[in-house]
């Protein structure tokens, strides 16, 4: 039980400091999942971060379904997905009680431009730390994933394509890539 509460109270924290939606929280998510907590490695991360932009639904909920689910099973992946979902339901509730009189307020308005800034900088911070651990692994500089990254850079800035398709061809190219190296 106390894990399910520690569980519950980490995703609500979570949410709590996250600012901007999905992928400018995932270093709050790292931190505490990964720093903090202990409960995966920064690669069973970036392998989630990776399973997650597969599968439908918003990244939070994702990771913390998948969380929940490996370290106490079914009733885990619904504890931390609870944790998830409260404070974006509380703070959804209060906003729309009080939208006309925040959204009037240049101040409010201010602070939200600002906030946008911050995110950016997360961003920044994440793509930083998942580099590290997708490039290099096991004392070992991955080439081949270095490759992969910068086609799928260059494809998803110069043509206007489905990212989903550039993640399964990237996933095929790592494959043939392992298989000629192993």
């Amino acid at each position: 039980m106390k894990l399910l509460l520690d569980i519950v109270f980490v995703f609500i924290k979570i949410q709590l400091l996250s600012f901007g939606g999905g992928h400018a929280s995932i270093p709050v998510v790292e931190t505490e999942i990964v720093d903090v907590k202990h409960w995966l490695s920064i690669e069973e991360f970036s392998n989630l971060l990776a399973m997650d932009e597969l599968t439908p639904g918003p990244l939070a909920i994702n990771c913390a379904t998948f969380v929940g689910n490996k370290l106490a099973g079914i009733v885990g992946a619904i504890a931390a997905t609870v944790g998830c979902i409260i404070p974006s339901c509380i703070i959804a509730l209060i906003f729309s009680k009080m939208y006309k009189q925040f959204f009037e307020n240049k101040t409010f308005r201010e602070t939200l431009r600002n906030l946008s800034y911050m995110v950016i900088a997360l961003l920044a911070v994440t793509i930083i730390t998942m580099s590290m651990g997708t490039f290099y692994a096991e004392q070992t500089i991955r080439f081949g994933s270095i490759v992969i990254a910068g086609l799928s850079f260059f494809v998803l800035m110069k043509y206007e394509t489905n990212p989903l398709y550039v993640i399964m061809l990237g996933g095929v190219f790592n494959v043939i890539i392992n298989v000629i190296i192993t």
